[in-house]
C-alpha cells in the first residue's frame, strides 16, 4: 500500500471487519470468506463484500430472476443486452465506482457482450491490483483507477472510452453502478462528485449524448450521517427505487388478478436495503458543480444558485413506506 493507514480511507482508525459469508460469492473462490479474510488484511474495507451488493446483483442478475419467478420495474439492463435483434442491439456501457473486490463487475461481465459491450471496474489505485487479478478472465471488463471527487480521473476514462468505439459507432457511457458506498460522511461529496462528473457530457460537441443511468444498491446504517447525501443528491438527480412482484403464470385464468408491485428489498426484513434508479434533472447540466465539500452537500449550485439548500425525495419515500 502507497498510503499510510491513516490516509487511506479503506483502512479508518479501529477497523475492525469480517467477511461477509454467502451463498452466492461463497460458491467463488475468488470472493469466499477466505479470499475475504485475505484481501481484508490487505486492503481493508475494499477487500469485503458488503450487503448491498447482493441487493444489486439480485436486481441486475438475471439467472436469479427465474429462481425468484419475479419480474422488475424498470427492468435491468442486463436482460435487455441479449434479448434484443441483431440489428437493433446497441452497446451498453458501464462503470463502476468503488469496484472493491469486484463481485458485482464480475457478475454483470457476464451478461455482456464481449464484442460490442464495455464495463469498467474502478477504484482506489492501490485496489486495481486486486480488481486486475479477479477480473482477469472478463472478457467485457476492464479496470481502471477513479478516486472518487478526481474530475481528472473520470475526464481520462471518458476520454478513453470515447476512443474505444464498438462497430464504428461512438462509445457513450450509458449506466453507473453504485454497490453500498454510502457510509462515511467525510466520502459522501467526493462520491457525489464523481457521479456528477460521470453524468456530465463529456464533449459539447456531441449532440445525441444521453445521460447515462445510475443504479445504486444501499443499505441504511447510519441514517444521520448519510442523510446528507439523498438531500444533496436529489437536487441534481430524479430517483425512484426499483419495483417488484411475482411474474404472472402462463397457466393463470384471465380473470386472476396480477399481484401487486413492492418495493424491492431482497433477504431485508428491517425496510433498509434499497435498489434505486436515478437519471439527471434536465435542466442540472447547465448547473455549475462547487469544487468544495461542504457547498455541495448544502446545495450551492443547485438550481443554478448560490443558496443552500436540500431535496427532500429521499426522506418522502421513507415516510411513505412507499405503497404502489
Amino acid at each position: 500500500m502507497s498510503q499510510t493507514l491513516a490516509n487511506d480511507p479503506n483502512f479508518p482508525p479501529d477497523l475492525d471487519i469480517h467477511p461477509l459469508p454467502n451463498s452466492s460469492s461463497d460458491a467463488d473462490a475468488r470472493f469466499d470468506s477466505t479470499a475475504q479474510e485475505g484481501a481484508i488484511r490487505t486492503y481493508g474495507i475494499a477487500g469485503r463484500i458488503w450487503e448491498a451488493s447482493h441487493a444489486m446483483l439480485a436486481y441486475l442478475d438475471p439467472s436469479t430472476h427465474s429462481i425468484l419467478d419475479i419480474e422488475f420495474d424498470p427492468p435491468p439492463f442486463t436482460g435487455a443486452a441479449r434479448g434484443s435483434p441483431a440489428d437493433e442491439q446497441r452497446p451498453i456501457t458501464v462503470l463502476e465506482l468503488g469496484s472493491g473486490t469486484g463481485f458485482v463487475a464480475t457478475r454483470v461481465a457476464e451478461w455482456l457482450r464481449p464484442d460490442l459491450d464495455l464495463l469498467v471496474a474502478t477504484d482506489l489505485p492501490d485496489v486495481c491490483p486486486m480488481l486486475d487479478t479477479n477480473l482477469r478472465s472478463c472478457a467485457a471488463a476492464k479496470v481502471r483507477a477513479l478516486p472518487w471527487g478526481s474530475r481528472e480521473h473520470a475526464s481520462a476514462i471518458l476520454e478513453e472510452l470515447g476512443s474505444m468505439p464498438p462497430s464504428g459507432r461512438a462509445r457513450q457511457l450509458t449506466h453507473v453502478l453504485c454497490s453500498d458506498l454510502v457510509y462515511f460522511p467525510a466520502l459522501l461529496a467526493p462520491l457525489l462528485r464523481s457521479i456528477l462528473h460521470l453524468t456530465s457530457n463529456p464533449d459539447d460537441e456531441v449532440f445525441h449524448w444521453v445521460p447515462p443511468t445510475v443504479i445504486i444498491s444501499y443499505k441504511i446504517r447510519s441514517l444521520a450521517k448519510e442523510t446528507p447525501f439523498w438531500n444533496a443528491f436529489g437536487l441534481w438527480f430524479e430517483f425512484s427505487p426499483v419495483l417488484s412482484r411475482t411474474r404472472r403464470s402462463r397457466d393463470s385464468a384471465p380473470d386472476q388478478p396480477t399481484a401487486p408491485w413492492n418495493r424491492f428489498s431482497p433477504g431485508d426484513l428491517d425496510g433498509e436495503m434499497f435498489v434505486l434508479v436515478a437519471t439527471r434533472r434536465a435542466e442540472s447540466l447547465e448547473w455549475i458543480i462547487p469544487e468544495d465539500d461542504g457547498a455541495l452537500l448544502s446545495g450551492i449550485g443547485a438550481r443554478g444558485s448560490a443558496s443552500t439548500k436540500s431535496d427532500e425525495q429521499f426522506e418522502q419515500l421513507l415516510l411513505m413506506g412507499l405503497e404502489v
